[in-house]
């Protein structure tokens, strides 16, 4: 079990819910770039893996869902509530 889990619908198309996980991706990709190391797209880019400093991430797009798990490593963990603050105000912001 991911340390942080957060599954919520999109109620938009696939394509639409795609664009705005990747401009999340990008945000954290933004502010901080020196935390992440990789961030690798399957083909269809519906599901992104990311490695950083101290974490490690998937975020998912299906047809009615995001979903994002983040594994935080010992060090990272007692920031867990910041973190997860942070990404479910970019959910709220991307998707309502």
């Amino acid at each position: 079990m991911s340390d942080i889990s957060i599954k919520r619908p999109h109620g938009m198309n696939p394509e639409e819910a795609k664009a705005k996980v990747h401009g999340i991706v990008a945000d954290i990709e933004g502010e901080f770039p020196a935390l992440v190391n990789n961030i690798s797209w399957n083909d269809d880019k519906s599901h992104a893996k990311i490695k950083g400093k101290g974490f490690t991430g998937q975020f998912q797009v299906t047809e009615s869902d995001v979903m994002i798990d983040i594994d935080l490593s010992l060090i990272t963990r007692p920031f867990k509530g910041k973190v997860e603050g942070r990404i479910l105000s970019r959910m709220t912001e991307y998707f309502g």
